[in-house]
Formats: structure tokens, sequence, C-alpha cells
């Protein structure tokens, strides 16, 4: 027997927000038990904008069974959640690309900093841990405190050992696990990350407006590289780190941008989005350029790793210097990772773009 769970938060009506009915907007949403939960809208100031328009309700199922973290869960929204808790910049990113500065009542910037989006909103944000630190590492006390109606972040957040989707639901919280950070990810996840989020928040003309203008940056991409690159692209090694054997992108979304960068990832036969192989495999496959992930304006730092490495320095892409650089927050799926196809085809066909 399903059972219905009700959480009383008080909703915005009239002069402040428009929903299909007055009275309190809610979420209803199945749990991975198959318990049902019915969260509704916690009180908070929104922008006159954003009160002047009209929600149009919204049903999600998100799909918790690919990365084996629960069964999937309905998602049914009559009103836009008002305190969100983002994990990463990654994250972040995005609602600040979407204009949801507003709705965000914390937010962690992890390792994996981004170096190359600029928003100003960011500083005024509320950053729940100091950098280096994600979402997992806060404690279920300093969630709660912070009294939020939605949180975004990777699946090992909402597992049993961190903020499990069913205490998630108990709390009044709406688990979400973007498309973009599946192990089979392209930017078409990205897109419908985009579009979700643009149904959910009530900003869907702006979310459409951003997905469009990344589209545009990718064909502008495949028409400057032409047919050969893709036909015969670079080999690439990506890494991101690690010393005593290297954390690399294999497939998912940092393999797909390589792809439309005109190059292909030397573990793209590894069915994950990221791997630990060994220094041994990499020697073996002798990328001919190497794309460091900088975190934290780290590439320097990287770099000299690699030159100085005696598994590395002799590879072919660090003799004739071909190694470049890209955001790592951008390559995990983000609002600069269309930007970020564009500047590593730049890296790697310099001739084609002038």
């Amino acid at each position: 027997m399903r059972v219905m769970k009700t959480i009383g938060l008080t909703a915005l009506c009239g002069s402040m927000l428009l929903f299909s009915a007055c009275g309190s907007g809610s979420k209803t949403v199945t749990g991975s038990k198959g318990d049902s939960y019915q969260v509704s809208d916690q009180e908070k100031s929104v922008s006159t904008d954003e009160a002047n328009r009209k929600y149009e309700p919204y049903t999600i199922t998100l799909n918790l069974e690919r990365s084996g973290i629960g069964q999937n869960i309905k998602e049914t929204f009559t009103s836009a959640p008002k305190r969100v808790l983002l994990d990463g910049d990654q994250m972040t990113d995005i609602f600040l690309d979407l204009g949801l500065q507003d709705h965000i009542a914390g937010y962690t910037r992890g390792a994996c900093l981004s170096t190359v989006s600029e928003f100003p909103a960011r500083d005024s944000l509320n950053k729940v841990l100091e950098d280096g630190s994600n979402l997992s590492s806060a404690s279920k006390e300093q969630i709660l405190d912070l009294k939020p109606d939605f949180m975004m972040g990777w699946d090992s957040l909402f597992s049993e050992n961190h903020f499990s989707v069913d205490w998630c639901l108990q709390n009044h919280i709406i688990p979400y696990f973007p498309y973009c950070c599946s192990d089979s990810a392209t930017m078409e996840d990205l897109y419908q990350d985009y579009d979700v989020l643009g149904h959910v928040f009530g900003v869907s003309d702006k979310a459409k407006e951003r997905v469009e203008e990344m589209k545009k940056t990718i064909d502008q991409v495949h028409t400057s590289l032409g047919g050969e690159a893709y036909q015969k692209p670079v080999s690439v090694f990506v890494y991101d780190s690690g010393q005593d054997a290297p954390f690399t992108a294999c497939q998912g979304i940092p393999g797909d941008m390589i792809k439309k960068a005109g190059g292909l990832s030397i573990f793209d036969d590894i069915n994950k989005g990221w791997a630990t192989p060994s220094w041994e495999e990499v020697v073996q496959r002798d990328p001919d350029v190497i794309l460091v992930l900088d975190y934290n304006h780290d590439t320097e730092e990287k770099i000299n790793f690699l030159k100085t490495n005696e598994a590395t320095k002799n590879l072919r892409a660090v003799k004739e210097g071909r190694i470049y650089s890209a955001c790592c927050a951008d390559m995990q799926g983000s609002a600069g990772s269309a930007n970020a196809v564009r500047i590593m085809a730049k890296q790697f066909y310099p001739d084609k773009f002038h």
C-alpha cells in the first residue's frame, strides 16, 4: 500500500505568484520504495518578473536506475522550488546561466572550479563549505538548516552513504541527478537538463534560448573543422588527476565533447564516463595530444608533472608540445560546455580557425 505523506509549506498566491490554482503549490513524488510524498512550496521572496509568470504544472521521471541508486521516481511540480542546494560549480553555473540565482539557498564549489565561465552573481551566493569540499561532506544537520526543497548533485550524493532519495523526500527535498552526469551522456543530455530545469523553474524560454546558442556554437565548430577532422580525429589523452595512475575521461559527456571538437579519447573503448587506467596503457596508446583538465588554475603544475614523469615524458604529445587545457567543470556538462568544445577544437586544429 502506498503511503501519502504531506509536507506543509506555504505557497504564495495572488499578487506574488500565479499558479495553476490558488492555495499551496506542491510536488507529488513517488519514492524509490513506492511511497508517495506530497512536497509543497517553501516561502521565499521572488522577483517581480517571476511573480508575473504563470506556472505550468510539469512532470518528470527522474532516472535513478542508470546509476543503481534506486528505482526511477516521478516528480510533479505545480510551482517552482524556492530553496535549491547545488553540488559544485558545474551545476551552479547552469542555474546562474538560467538566471535562477534567487532560488539558490546554498552551493559548494568542490575541487573542480569553474575557471572560464564568469557569473558575477556567484559572489553573492551562500557557499555551504570551503572550496575543495563537495556537498556530500556536509552533515544532515547542515543540509536541513538551509531548509532546501530541491537538491541537485551527482548520483553518489543521493546514495545511502549520504543523502538517500528517501531521506530527501522525507525531509521535503526533491533530489535531482542531472542527465548529463550519466556514463553514457552526450551534449543532448545537457540540453535535456536545461529543458527540464527550464520547465521546473518556469524559465522555459530562457532555457530554449541557451540551448539554441550552445547548438549554434557546436555547429560553427563543425563547419570550421570540416568532415575530415571527424573521419580522422586526433587521439586525445585527458589528464584529470592522479600520479600513481591517471584519472581520465573516456565516454560520457567529456568523450562526446572531445568528439565534437574533432578528437577521440584514447580510452573511448572503456564504457564509462571516467576511469583510472594505468600509465602503461597511456604509453601504449601514445596520444596525438594531451588535454589537461584545469581544476583551479593548476594546469602548469600538471604539465610539469607530465614532462618529468618517467612514464609520460617521452610521449609524442609531450615532446611535440601538444599539451592543452580545458575547464574541468565545463567538461562535466555545464553552461560553458559548448564553448569548451570550441576551445578544444581551436587547440586541436589551430589552422582551421582564423
